[in-house]
């Protein structure tokens, strides 16, 4: 259930920002498209108080650890607090555009895809470098800038690889629909930054082929777990038949189900995208 503040209540909360809207809200957090005292646009999102607070200093640290085109901003974290009670808050750029839901349903054009991807996939390899593993990415957490290009937000499940977990052994963290084989074991020692891969793979998918891969089992768990895991039916697609070599390969590359036989990392992973798409 998403967390919902309503946006005259976080008017008040915040009397130094305009509120423009309300922007999709998460389990974790209510965001805000607001305009500081200059005109700046931003993102303001509160923090659910019922989410594990301990998070949101380790998704303030993921971002700060990264300055990528690509990725969403950090500018500030802080605590409200009021007689009414208190609130963590964060503060990133606003990216304007829309998410990549509204992209996809339908196949996209070969080149506009080689572009895009390659360019998340830069994006990716930055948190790579920085040790951080995303483990959430889906189109909700895929903004589409207005040039077109992608920007990864909402770091809130992302995990540091030098850090102690906070997650529980066996806690399921993430999107199912955009989960990695490994992700449904709740195993943290499986979770590297080639999980988020496989999320890049689905989306790929879906971009070339205008569906999800497992489309078939989306609407119950376990079928799609199973599917996930075992399923490797989306080869035998219509639309995926008719892609062409390399843009088959890197799909079914980055759908490997062991992480061993993904790329090694985002950075390859790019390179490859850009030669199907005839970019090198």
């Amino acid at each position: 259930m998403p967390f919902h503040v309503p946006i005259d209540e976080a008017r008040k909360r915040f009397p130094n920002y305009t509120f423009i809207k309300a922007l999709t809200a998460s389990e974790q957090k209510a965001a805000f498209h607001v305009q500081d005292k200059n005109g700046e646009d931003l993102c303001l999102k509160i923090v659910n108080p019922n989410f594990g607070l301990d998070r949101v200093p380790r998704e303030v640290e993921a971002m700060l650890k990264v300055k990528h085109p690509n990725v969403v901003e950090f500018v500030e974290y802080s605590l409200s607090v009021k007689r009414d009670g208190s609130l963590y808050y964060i503060i990133e750029n606003f990216v304007e555009g829309t998410d990549l839901t509204a992209e996809l349903g339908k196949p996209w054009d070969h080149t506009r895809a080689a572009e895009f991807f390659a360019a998340l996939l830069d994006g990716l390899n930055e948190l790579r470098r920085a040790n951080v593993v995303h483990r959430d990415l889906k189109p909700s957490n895929v903004r589409v800038r207005a040039d077109g290009e992608p920007v990864i937000i909402d770091f809130g499940l992302a995990r540091h690889l030098d850090l102690p977990d906070i997650t529980k052994t066996g806690a399921l963290v993430g999107t199912p629909l955009y989960f990695a084989p490994e992700q449904f074991t709740g195993e943290r020692k499986y979770i590297d930054h080639r999980t988020d891969l496989f999320a890049v793979g689905i989306l790929l998918y879906s971009a070339l082929v205008g569906k999800h891969p497992f489309d078939a089992a989306t609407h119950d768990f376990n079928a799609l777990a199973d599917a996930i895991k075992n399923s490797e039916e989306y080869l035998s697609d219509p639309g995926f038949a008719a892609l062409p070599a390399p843009w088959k390969l890197v799909v079914k590359k980055l759908l490997s189900k062991q992480r061993e036989h993904r790329f090694n990392d985002a950075a390859q992973a790019a390179s490859v995208v850009r030669k199907a798409g005839g970019l090198t």
